[in-house]
């Protein structure tokens, strides 16, 4: 296990560019992550229960708790990998808004892609947000008006789609698929 670290450090260490060219070669290599070791919320669409069509796993935080946002997420069409998109925001957020801005900006990106097919297809989105994914299922409340401006668009935009269902997953999945 200790070589394990050893190898996760150096490659930590890298500079970003080439650690993110590392990371898009091992997705080529070994295609779409594995399946998420997911945390049974109930959060599907209420009749599918089959594959999708796209895997879209996304993470946001921010350097200081408000802070400089960022984010990243990745989309799979069919099992195929995807690129990691890296997202920095310009205005001062905390990690949850973070998180709601990288999942609107790949629900955006997404369906732009589809286009009018966008109704017809399925998606699974994964994240490690317990908050982001719970607020839009409606299980949580967002206690703030800017946090129910980001679940109502996240919502909105799910809404789009033919069907939906969100999995949480471990952090260490997101880690793994996103690099960060």
């Amino acid at each position: 296990m200790a070589g394990l670290q050893e190898l996760l450090e150096a490659i930590a260490a890298l500079p970003e560019a080439e650690r993110a060219d590392l990371l898009a070669r091992l997705r080529e290599l070994y295609g779409a992550p594995p399946p998420p070791r997911q945390m049974d919320l109930g959060l599907t669409s209420p009749d599918w229960t089959g594959p999708a069509d796209y895997l879209l796993v996304f993470d946001g935080g921010s350097k200081g708790n408000p802070g400089a946002g960022y984010g990243s997420y990745a989309l799979f069409e069919g099992g195929r990998p995807g690129a990691v998109r890296r997202l920095d925001f310009p205005d001062v957020m905390t990690n949850n808004e973070a998180e709601y801005q990288t999942l609107l900006a790949a629900l955006d990106e997404l369906l732009k892609t589809l286009g009018p097919r966008a109704a017809a297809s399925t998606l699974e989105v994964r994240g490690d947000s317990s908050l982001v994914l719970q607020q839009v299922l409606g299980h949580w409340k967002a206690k703030e008006d800017r946090m129910r401006q980001l679940r109502d668009d996240a919502r909105a935009r799910l809404r789009q789609l033919g069907k939906w269902r969100l999995v949480q997953q471990p952090r260490e999945d997101s880690v793994r698929v996103l690099g960060h």
